[in-house]
């Protein structure tokens, strides 16, 4: 009998112990803080311009012919930036949480700031619209702009990503055209663009130039006759514009 609670002790001994240590490092992980990575900030200044074909925007004139081959005019020009992703030279990069609604009708609202931890970067990029979390309806606060960038309910509610307006020139006179984009699966991203800039306790500023008149040329043309001069209810025209939107910035 002795020896039979001996076995049954040595049992319990080395079955309870194992599970003692791993219960005590499990709280003993668990209760570890989690260490901030925050440190000494700077900022930057964006700075965004506007051509077309390498000529400086002026809106309401037919100055511009793309490459259709129309002719045409810039009256409206509106668009979020968010998920800006900055480089440093061996890749790693930060992801701000910034969103920022830019207008050509607004010369305010094409120079904006962001916060940035100090460093050397090389290069940004980020997105033309909102990502899935901030593109709900009712996210953004409340301001005349983002009421204005709606996008419908019924066609899934949340934001414009994008809208470009004007007018062009064919056989017909001079029809308008509204080139909106919205819904996630059109989240426009640009390319990886190099600007190099640091930021050490102190302001840097970088610029950025939006070519207008990639937004019709590569990698897709865009022909307004043909593809439509009214993208919202098409998701093979907003495909098309979203993937030109890759080039438009540098």
């Amino acid at each position: 009998i002795n020896n039979l609670v001996r076995i049954k002790f040595m049992i319990m001994k080395f079955c309870i112990l194992p599970l003692l240590f791993l219960f005590m490092g499990t709280i003993f992980f668990s209760c570890k803080k989690n260490v901030s990575q925050a440190g000494p900030t700077g900022k930057l200044n964006i700075n965004v311009s506007y051509n077309f074909d390498g000529k400086a925007l002026l809106t309401d004139t037919f100055l511009y012919t793309n490459a259709a081959g129309y002719k045409m005019s810039v009256t409206t020009l509106d668009y979020y930036i968010s998920g800006l992703t900055f480089y440093h030279a061996d890749s790693s990069k930060i992801t701000l949480g910034d969103v920022h609604y830019v207008s050509i009708s607004d010369s305010g609202s094409n120079h904006f700031t962001c916060a940035m931890p100090n460093g050397n970067y090389v290069a940004l990029k980020f997105y033309i619209g909102l990502d899935s979390i901030h593109n709900q309806s009712g996210d953004l606060p409340s301001t005349p702009d983002n009421l204005n960038m709606a996008w419908p309910d019924l066609m899934g509610g949340g934001y414009h990503f994008l809208k470009l307006e004007g007018y062009y020139i064919d056989k017909s006179g001079t029809p308008g055209y509204t080139v909106h984009v919205g819904s996630n699966m059109h989240l426009i991203k640009t390319m990886v663009i190099k600007k190099p800039f640091s930021v050490n306790n102190s302001t840097a500023n970088i610029n950025l130039g939006m070519n207008i008149d990639n937004w019709f040329k590569s990698p897709y043309l865009y022909d307004f006759d043909k593809d439509g001069n009214f993208t919202m209810n098409s998701d093979t025209a907003m495909a098309k514009i979203a993937a030109n939107g890759y080039y438009v910035f540098n």
